[in-house]
């Protein structure tokens, strides 16, 4: 009697975990669709920008250094920056414009179109997180959003620490429920709601724990990012799914593949630092946010970026 005493507490917490798990599974296809789109961004010369508030601010430092320093020996590691662990970035943005905007000034600062934006929506009050991700957006950034689906703070004996800062509704990014198990408080705490939590913001990826429990949430979360970083991987090195972008040229004058620096003249400057420029077999967009250039200028590009203005029409 005493031994199945004992095992109560373990049966209890493995039966809060069965539903989310079973949605996890469902979810399968959009965690391979998201992971396929991150490894074409990489493809292109994009980082990962990652990152949340509160304990979410750990896992978007854990994430970047999944792709960063690779567990797995022989494994390529991909550019990713946490933009939550730079405390002087953070609370120097914060006391100058306020803390909702800690992530969006760093996102318009350092994003690039061709980079992934992973935001972890956990918090209805991540007003720093949706500022983010509505920045990413606005650049042409892939954008990422890791939800839950219940305020933490209507979950009975949730941790009053986290309780101030509630999991997110599942923000609606098509058929979230599509093949989720129905039936129980397991899958969808009290106070779940499938509402738009970013006030119908676009996200290309939805990646939700399907849970009200903010401890098991996270736990969906650290598995959806472990697999993510598992795909890409696959995706990226597997020449099957042929990623190579459209704008490669064999002849090595590709600016976002090519090894040595490309000149191109300048055709269109437009706003957000970006330049169209004329690759002499198409037109590409770059960015230009490192130099002066004008329409009509010859710029050495690298990896997309502008690095100098060799003269031109403009200069």
């Amino acid at each position: 009697m005493g031994q199945q005493a004992g095992t109560a507490p373990l049966d209890e917490a493995a039966a809060r975990r069965a539903g989310p798990g079973r949605a996890l599974a469902a979810d399968a296809g959009r965690i391979v669709t998201c992971a396929l789109d991150m490894a074409e961004r990489f493809h292109r010369k994009g980082r990962l920008l990652t990152f949340g508030d509160g304990a979410a601010a750990a896992d978007a430092g854990h994430l970047a250094v999944e792709f960063t320093h690779p567990v797995i020996v022989g494994k390529r590691a991909l550019p990713a920056i946490s933009l939550a662990n730079d405390a002087a970035a953070v609370s120097g943005i914060a006391a100058a414009s306020g803390y909702d905007s800690v992530f969006a000034t760093q996102l318009r600062l350092l994003g690039r179109p061709e980079d992934i934006a992973v935001g972890f929506l956990t918090g209805d009050r991540c007003g720093s997180v949706r500022a983010a991700l509505a920045a990413a957006r606005d650049l042409g950034m892939l954008t990422v959003a890791l939800t839950a689906s219940t305020p933490a703070a209507s979950i009975p004996g949730a941790n009053p620490l986290t309780a101030g800062t509630p999991t997110a509704s599942i923000l609606t990014a098509g058929p979230l429920t599509a093949g989720v198990p129905s039936g129980g408080a397991e899958e969808t705490a009290p106070g779940g709601s499938d509402d738009d939590g970013v006030g119908g913001l676009e996200i290309d990826h939805v990646l939700p724990a399907r849970t009200g429990d903010p401890r098991v949430a996270r736990e969906i979360h650290v598995t959806i990012y472990h697999v993510l970083w598992e795909l890409v991987h696959v995706f990226y090195e597997d020449p099957v799914f042929s990623l190579t972008p459209a704008a490669c040229h064999d002849d090595g004058g590709c600016v976002t593949c090519a090894d040595t620096a490309v000149p191109v003249r300048v055709t269109e400057v437009r706003d957000g630092g970006l330049a169209v420029v004329d690759t002499g077999s198409g037109t590409e967009e770059i960015s230009v946010a490192l130099v002066e250039a004008r329409v009509g200028d010859v710029v050495l590009v690298h990896a997309k970026e502008a690095i100098a203005v060799l003269g031109g029409d403009g200069a």
